[in-house]
């Protein structure tokens, strides 16, 4: 999990947390419905941004990121709404399930760069929460005739800002990591001194042929994904070691220590690549439900 992601999993915590303080401190100054707008909105935007957040960290197990996106939407909808009552604590606890289950798929769906995105708008609309427990609870005379009520949601504002900020500085520092110059000057070193394997991989019925490779450490190998299906397929390689050094276009971003090469239907795409450390490694298909069907292989690296 990198940095932004576990920043944003402290963030929404921390947002909900206040909420919830807000609330016991302010509870009175909330309708009925106010307090049920609240909790629904906070496990809404909670939900949704810790879906997609561990839809994006745990590609490929879609049925670990929906719970644990639920989870979180669950237990920031359902305690904000118990401050308010029965009713609102079940409001919350429902919009929380339904915005950590549709931020999963979401995540397993889309390319990392384009998950952040969307976990930046989500964590903005969550801190939100705060600045609207502030607005619902201060009546329409105390706004206008006392300055505290009009500082506070700018204050407020202030801190959201602030708060995106670090968020999106941790997002560019990953993205700085990733693209470091060092390693892709050692890869082009690399490719110009070794000869290069190259191994072709074909996806056909919902199963890789060959489903193991063997390897040699630290010798590049071209990985070719050829697509002989009609549905579009990729290869997944977790927690390994590597140096990049050319890709094609259409991969699903870059993420720390993972290899990713997708192609669509009756295409064929390639990644050329050297691993550093010895080990059996499993490749898969992260298309949902692929491969729970057979879509599974090892890469075994000597």
């Amino acid at each position: 999990m990198s940095g932004f992601h576990l920043y944003v999993l402290v963030l929404i915590g921390g947002i909900t947390l206040i909420t919830i303080l807000l609330a016991l401190r302010r509870k009175n100054f909330f309708s009925s419905m106010s307090g049920m707008i609240v909790s629904m909105y906070l496990g809404m935007n909670v939900g949704l941004t810790a879906g997609i957040t561990f839809g994006t960290v745990y590609q490929g197990d879609l049925f670990l990121s929906t719970i644990l996106g639920m989870g979180f939407g669950i237990l920031a909808g359902s305690l904000c709404g118990a401050c308010f009552g029965l009713l609102s604590s079940l409001e919350g606890m429902m919009s929380g399930l339904m915005g950590g289950m549709m931020g999963a798929m979401l995540g397993e769906m889309i390319a990392v760069d384009q998950a952040n995105v969307f976990i930046k708008i989500f964590s903005l609309l969550s801190c939100c929460t705060i600045f609207w427990m502030i607005i619902l609870s201060t009546s329409k005379k105390a706004t206008i005739d006392n300055l505290g009520g009009l500082f506070k949601p700018i204050l407020t504002s202030l801190l959201i800002g602030w708060v995106l900020f670090i968020g999106n500085a941790f997002t560019e520092k990953v993205k700085s990591n990733s693209l470091s110059p060092e390693h892709q000057l050692e890869d082009k070193v690399m490719d110009t001194k070794t000869e290069i394997k190259k191994v072709v991989i074909e996806t056909t019925d919902l199963s890789y042929s060959p489903q193991e490779v063997v390897v040699e450490k630290n010798k590049p190998i071209t990985v070719v994904l050829k697509n002989s299906d009609h549905l579009e397929h990729d290869i997944e390689i977790r927690d390994v070691s590597f140096n990049m050094m050319s890709e094609t276009k259409h991969q699903h971003g870059v993420k720390e220590n993972v290899l990713h090469l997708h192609a669509e239907p009756l295409q064929t795409s390639e990644i050329t690549f050297s691993i550093t450390e010895v080990g059996t490694y499993l490749f898969y298909c992260t298309i949902p439900g692929h491969k729970e069907n057979g879509m599974v292989g090892k890469l075994v690296v000597k």
